[in-house]
């Protein structure tokens, strides 16, 4: 056995995890965007009604984690369809999820980052009382750092499984030309093993 081989049964017990904790961390995933969805477009409304906003970065910013949450919520819908579905399609495979869930996690870094800058930089400058709803801009700031970290821990799952199915050794290194790249091996890769009567279609 080569010395770069995987162990036998690594694919295998990769491929089990991820058959489990994909639908689990997708749907956890999924509900912390829709209670962010729910407060961040209930303050929206709110400030496009009254106009009672501290500032025009905390105006901004909520928006920003609005249209994250949409987008993850509806991204991850689609790509929960594509494992279950389609796992053997480009859009099921491994590179496919890589690009969703590293825009995703740029996304909710930047809007978690973003919201907490300026609930810190105005509670300094501020007494809580002149804070217009604050216990929603915490829970708010709360649910974007959870649901951050859930997103974090979903393309560290992704990129370990492509990096196991990639090396040699593995039961997808067959399908790789020697003149494959790494972005093209990747979506080579399904996100979980497909059944011997229906091979990947790439």
């Amino acid at each position: 056995m080569k010395s770069d081989s995987l162990p036998p049964g690594r694919t295998m017990n990769s491929d089990t995890h991820m058959r489990m904790g994909h639908p689990i961390v997708s749907s956890l995933i999924i509900f912390c965007s829709i209670i962010v969805l729910s407060i961040s477009a209930w303050l929206t409304s709110c400030f496009t009604v009254d106009d009672n906003y501290f500032s025009l970065a905390e105006r901004d910013r909520t928006r920003f984690l609005l249209f994250t949450s949409g987008w993850t919520i509806v991204f991850s819908v689609l790509y929960m369809l594509f494992f279950f579905y389609l796992p053997g399609s480009v859009l099921g495979s491994v590179g496919s999820h890589i690009v969703f869930l590293f825009l995703t996690f740029i996304f909710w870094t930047s809007g978690a980052t973003s919201i907490t800058t300026v609930l810190g930089a105005e509670l300094n400058n501020n007494t809580q009382r002149n804070i217009i709803y604050l216990d929603q801009l915490n829970a708010l700031q709360g649910f974007a750092w959870v649901t951050e970290a859930l997103v974090t821990f979903a393309l560290v799952a992704v990129l370990i499984r492509g990096i196991i199915a990639t090396r040699p050794g593995s039961d997808h290194h067959d399908n790789f030309d020697d003149r494959d790249n790494i972005i093209v091996r990747l979506s080579k890769v399904p996100i979980r093993s497909l059944p011997e009567s229906h091979p990947p279609h790439y």
